[in-house]
């Protein structure tokens, strides 16, 4: 069809209105359709010029141009969709509202007009003589317009949802640290209530200004504010900005802050939510209301600097309760089904819209989100990535929305009860850091949704317990311990703060987690959790994985979570010469623990899974902290058909106890450290002979082979009475192999009598032959004997050697 698209023109003065004719326009053109604008100036003060401007614009005849017929106008704004068509199909972005919600409110400057009264009469019979004249549904840019249709004129009208005019722009970010408020700057934007709010912030944080001034003296008095309320220090102003500057500072910020008086729609917020930014706004606000549940999609307060001011401090205190917020905006407005391909379909009919590179070229407009999917080969393949490694929804039911919800919920320091003190409040940094593991937490316990654990052991946890806290919620009643690396063991009775948490108790035992048998009975627990736990280890992940096989039930699970070193960002790194861990920096004070000593990739822990009895029932990967995407990488993982399921930054696997170990998967390890593990026993002297029974205990689960290779010998060292390392040799004292469990004797004639000249010392390690020596592994301690050099000469020339050399 010839379609136009009829709008008012303010000279001078561009905005959102037209840059949606714009859009439409472009989407109409896609679609096969031959679109134009079409706009009338348009000048409502004083009275009578209002009158002249209505007059005008219904004396205009649309029907044809030049003899061509236009076969149908999509009325947009006020006066211009009064103008005469006979097929006027209409979709209100903005009456006079001076006549409607403004007049009742007794804000209209037509109270001002001593005709004002028959001016509102006029405007409002004149839309209704056209609204009703129209043979097709009225449509609307927003429930907020579609009620004053029904309230002002009794007429009904259907909310019709479009796409931003910066959509193609917007792209999820982290969580920073500042509040941001794009748009506009006019009053009925409220900035100089965002500015008094943010005066009354417990804490200082910044906020970024993004627009231009229709009114340069209004932001003068702004900019004076600012300085009154001693916010000079907190407040950035960036002025009219780029796309690339609009985008990044959307990307970054912890929170969008849209504050305008009954907004009739408000594509900041859908900009944010697009952003995957909570939006903060205000029970008055109008049209965000449609997209922003309190508590869901961002924060809704009362119009009030203190109340306000309020959101502001949660919001930046809880990084996590951000991006949950965040995140739920994004999904819902993909639910939505927001696109211009929806409008078109309703204001024009079905169509097949046609690829059409130039479109937004041609209009000087940014495309919209989803035809820029469609033509921009990088942003379809980001938004294939994203929906593959997209966090899962909050439990339903679950009753914290945020972090900070979960430490107000606990008592998790019992001392201040115990001296009759009140709880302390929560710590802002305490909440900011846990914050930021929010997402993981939730898409952990989804990980768990189909389990019925009676008993849980968390190894690697550490306090404050707000996990198992969160696990208590899911899990009434479940007994919990822990495995740490405290000096002894902690246990704790968490109480709850509020009606909606439930206390809970739990023990915590120290061991290191990859030496130390862990102090568990076997078959004690249903359900065995590490989480960011793997990637600390050092020596041997091989035996975390058996000794939670063992200490699991059959039929019991265990479930990982730890960075994926093949994510996307990690193969960014890697093309970019950066090392690919998600945490590569060295930490001395945490010593060889505080570091990440590998990170692995999704199969591998699969494959170091099955080795150690378990048959895995989910692995999957999630991107929980960091939502910034490098659009060449993911068009690159896209055109090798990659499995993009398995490039997210976090890897979640769960799987259940099938059987019982089968040995180390020996490709991660030089020799086999499921054999490192001994205990010498050394028995007394015979003072005339020198002759010692020495005791080496077999502590593996395994056989000791004596012969071949990773055969178990000795490492016999001689070190002189100065201290001082002089000889080395491999010894072979077993004859037969070594049974778990199992103690042999070993012979060896050391010095007689109690002081020999020149006496140092015999140190013993146990050998793995080709490999190298148990101790490494921490679990095969040395000894050391007294022994002159001539007793290290007569085992050096006597003792065999290993393999028989």
């Amino acid at each position: 069809m010839r379609i136009g698209v009829l709008r008012t023109q303010v000279p001078f003065v561009t905005g959102g209105a037209e840059r949606h004719a714009a859009n439409l326009v472009q989407a109409l053109e896609r679609h096969g359709h031959e679109a134009a604008e079409i706009t009338v100036p348009f000048k409502w003060y004083p009275g009578e010029v209002l009158a002249d401007h209505i007059l005008a614009a219904k004396l205009l005849d649309l029907s044809e141009v030049e003899g061509v017929a236009v076969d149908r106008m999509i009325g947009l704004k006020f006066p211009a969709y009064l103008a005469r068509h006979p097929d006027m199909q209409f979709w209100i972005i903005h009456q006079h509202r001076q006549a409607y919600d403004q007049w009742k409110l007794g804000n209209s400057d037509l109270l001002d007009d001593p005709d004002g009264a028959a001016l509102c009469d006029l405007i409002r019979a004149e839309d209704h003589a056209a609204f009703s004249a129209s043979s097709h549904p009225i449509y609307a840019n927003s429930q907020n317009v579609a009620a004053r249709l029904q309230e002002h004129l009794d007429l009904p009208s259907t909310a019709l949802y479009h796409p931003p005019p910066q959509a193609g722009l917007m792209v999820p970010g982290g969580y920073g640290d500042y509040l941001f408020a794009p748009g506009r700057i006019n009053p009925s934007k409220r900035l100089d209530l965002i500015l008094q709010a943010l005066a009354k912030t417990r804490s200082k944080m910044r906020l970024v200004i993004a627009g231009r001034a229709e009114n340069p003296a209004y932001e003068d008095e702004l900019r004076k504010l600012v300085v009154e309320l001693g916010l000079s220090a907190q407040v950035d102003w960036l002025g009219g900005v780029d796309d690339d500057t609009l985008r990044r500072t959307y990307a970054e910020a912890r929170a969008v802050v849209f504050v305008p008086s009954d907004e009739d729609y408000g594509y900041i917020t859908l900009e944010a939510m697009l952003a995957a930014k909570p939006v903060i706004t205000v029970t008055d606000a109008g049209g965000p209301l449609e997209f922003i549940t309190n508590g869901v999609e961002g924060l809704i307060t009362a119009p009030t600097r203190r109340d306000l001011a309020g959101a502001f401090d949660k919001i930046m205190q809880d990084a996590g309760a951000a991006e949950k917020m965040g995140q739920a905006g994004l999904a819902r407005y993909e639910a939505m089904n927001i696109s211009w391909d929806h409008v078109v379909e309703k204001l024009a009919g079905a169509s097949t819209p046609q690829p059409s590179p130039m479109a937004a070229a041609e209009t000087g407009q940014d495309a919209p989100a989803e035809e820029a999917a469609s033509e921009d080969p990088q942003a379809h393949a980001v938004a294939l990535l994203k929906a593959a490694i997209a966090p899962p929804q909050p439990p339903e039911g679950f009753p914290f929305a945020s972090i900070t919800e979960v430490l107000e919920s606990f008592a998790f320091e019992e001392l201040p009860a115990e001296l009759g003190q009140p709880d302390p409040p929560v710590d802002a940094g305490l909440a900011g850091y846990l914050g930021t593991h929010w997402t993981r937490y939730l898409t952990t316990l989804d990980a768990l949704k189909d389990l019925t654990p009676r008993d849980v052991l968390d190894v690697g946890v550490f306090p404050p317990l707000v996990f198992q806290a969160m696990l208590s919620e899911i899990y009434p009643g479940v007994a919990m311990s822990g495995l740490w690396e405290g000096p002894q063991p902690y246990a704790q009775e968490v109480r709850r703060r509020t009606d909606n948490s439930t206390a809970f108790k739990i023990r915590l035992e120290p061991a290191n987690s990859e030496r130390d048998p862990w102090p568990y009975p076997d078959n004690s627990f249903d359900l065995v959790t590490g989480m960011e736990i793997l990637e600390h280890l050092a020596l041997d992940p091989y035996f975390f994985f058996a000794e939670a096989n063992r200490v699991l039930r059959t039929g019991g699970h265990i479930l990982l979570t730890t960075p994926n070193v093949t994510s996307h960002r990690g193969v960014w790194k890697m093309m970019n010469g950066i090392a690919p861990y998600s945490f590569g920096i060295f930490v001395p004070s945490g010593g060889v623990y505080g570091r990440h000593n590998r990170e692995y990739a999704p199969p591998e822990l699969a494959e170091i899974g099955a080795a150690a009895g378990f048959e895995t029932t989910m692995l999957r990967t999630v991107d929980v902290y960091d939502r910034d995407m490098d659009p060449g990488t993911a068009e690159m993982l896209v055109g090798r058909e990659d499995n993009l399921a398995m490039r997210g930054e976090t890897i979640f696997y769960l799987a259940q106890k099938s059987g019982d170990p089968a040995g180390t998967a020996m490709r991660f390890y030089h020799g086999d450290p499921s054999l490192m593990s001994a205990a010498f026993h050394p028995g007394p002297r015979e003072a005339q002979t020198g002759l010692i029974s020495l005791g080496l205990e077999n502590r593996s689960g395994q056989w000791w082979p004596v012969q071949g290779e990773r055969a178990t010998c000795l490492l016999a060292e001689w070190i002189d009475p100065e201290g001082v390392l002089i000889h080395q040799i491999l010894i072979q004292p077993l004859s037969a192999p070594v049974g778990p469990g199992e103690t042999r004797a070993i012979p060896l004639r050391l010095d007689p009598g109690k002081d020999v000249e020149g006496q140092g010392q015999l140190r013993l390690h146990c050998y793995q032959s080709g490999v190298g020596v148990f101790s490494g592994s921490g679990r095969a301690d040395p000894v050391i004997l007294p022994c002159s050099r001539a007793a290290f000469q007569h085992l050096a020339r006597t003792a065999p050697k290993p393999g028989g050399a």
